[in-house]
Formats: structure tokens, C-alpha cells, sequence
């Protein structure tokens, strides 16, 4: 009974991951969608002003996209974590209605201000998952990608997260609070540039992330084949 449990329980992760890998797809393609949509007009109008959220919108996908992914690959599994996952779909609907907002600087950095938010709650969140999934990581592979798994974790709680949503929120209030400064005279154009820099690193702590756990990630997929194939 044990053996085919094991088995089983192979086999509903791989389905579980499938699941993951189509969600993330669908909706980040449903924001990207969106963000084309608003970036129609500036681009037409050759409004450049808004050019520069327009590109950082396509960073914000990517970045979800990846992170998404990355994690999918690194610790979901069976059950399904239905608090995970509906997680995706709050953070992804404040991600399109702040992609919409291309050409309004207040509105822009308003919405991304939650946006931050939510992505800080799902994080919260999956280190509980990840926590509780401990006894999962049993070889000594899969304890070393626990660890760094937990550590990425740790990192953006208790510093990525609140820097993004602390940045956010006072560029939003900048621009509240001096619009002629910010907009009639540009000064947004100073903070989406710094959103620019962050999300280009951010992004690409994630490929780095990614070839961290690779090898890690392949050994405890092998190893899991390898029990699913004794039983």
C-alpha cells in the first residue's frame, strides 16, 4: 500500500506542476494582453513620457512570470495549496488594473503600490508552504535547495518586499503632493527610471536564482523517479 502510494503521490505532482505551469502562463498572457492594450495609444502618439512605464510594465510580467516559475519548479507539489494559488489570481488582478494606468503617473504608482503588497503577502505565504513541506527534502540535495529556497524567501519579506512597497508608495506621494514638480516638470520620469534599475535587477536575481537551483531542482526530481520506479 505504501509503494503504490509513493507512486501515486509522483504522479499527482507532476500533475500539480502542469497546473501551476498553465496558470501562470494564462494569466500573465492575460496582463501582457492588457499592457498592450494601454500601451496602444502612447505609443501611436508617441507620448514618450509614458514609454518608460510601458517597459517597465513588460518587466513587472516577466518578473511575475519567472519568479512563478522558478518556484513551481522548486517546492510545488501535491496537494494543490488552493491559498497559493488564489493568491496568483489577487495579485495578478491588481497587476492588470495597474498596467492599465501607463499614462497616469498617480494612478501608476498607487496600484503598484498594492501590487507590492500582494506579492509580499505571497510570499508570507509560500515560506508557511515551504516550512511545512520540510520533511519533503529528505537527501542532502534537497535540503541545500530547501535552504536557499527558504533564504530567497526570508529575503524578500523582511527586505525586498517592504523597500518595493515602501518605494511605491512615496513615489506616489511625491507625486501627489508636488504635481507641478513631478509631472508638469518631469521629476516621475526620475522615479520610474529607479523602478527601471530595481526591476532589471530584480529580474535578473531571478535567472541567477534559477541556475543556482538547477542542479538541485534535477536531483530531487531524479530522486523522487528513482523512488517511484523501485516501488
Amino acid at each position: 500500500m505504501q509503494e503504490h502510494r509513493r507512486i501515486a503521490r509522483t504522479e499527482l505532482d507532476k500533475t500539480v506542476v502542469g497546473i501551476e505551469l498553465t496558470l501562470i502562463s494564462i494569466i500573465q498572457g492575460l496582463a501582457l494582453a492588457v499592457l498592450a492594450g494601454a500601451a496602444v495609444g502612447p505609443m501611436v502618439r508617441l507620448e514618450w513620457e509614458a514609454w518608460p512605464y510601458v517597459f517597465t510594465g513588460l518587466l513587472v510580467v516577466l518578473i511575475f512570470w519567472s519568479r512563478s516559475l522558478i518556484h513551481t519548479l522548486s517546492f510545488i507539489g501535491w496537494p494543490l495549496e488552493f491559498g497559493h494559488t488564489f493568491g496568483y489570481f489577487g495579485a495578478t488582478l491588481i497587476e492588470a488594473a495597474a498596467l492599465t494606468q501607463v499614462s497616469d503617473p498617480r494612478a501608476w504608482f498607487a496600484l503598484n503600490a498594492c501590487y507590492a503588497l500582494a506579492v509580499w503577502g505571497l510570499y508570507a505565504w509560500d515560506l508557511r508552504v515551504v516550512r511545512r513541506q520540510a520533511h519533503d527534502f529528505a537527501t542532502p540535495e534537497e535540503r541545500l535547495l530547501h535552504d536557499d529556497i527558504v533564504r530567497d524567501q526570508r529575503d524578500n519579506i523582511v527586505l525586498l518586499m517592504p523597500l518595493a512597497v515602501a518605494f511605491q508608495g512615496v513615489s506616489w506621494w511625491l507625486v501627489h503632493r508636488f504635481p507641478d514638480a513631478m509631472l508638469r516638470d518631469r521629476g516621475h520620469l526620475l522615479l520610474i527610471g529607479l523602478t527601471i534599475v530595481f526591476s532589471l535587477w530584480y529580474l535578473h536575481g531571478g535567472v541567477r536564482l534559477l541556475r543556482r537551483r538547477r542542479d538541485w531542482i534535477l536531483a530531487r526530481q531524479a530522486q523522487e523517479r528513482a523512488e517511484a520506479g523501485e516501488s
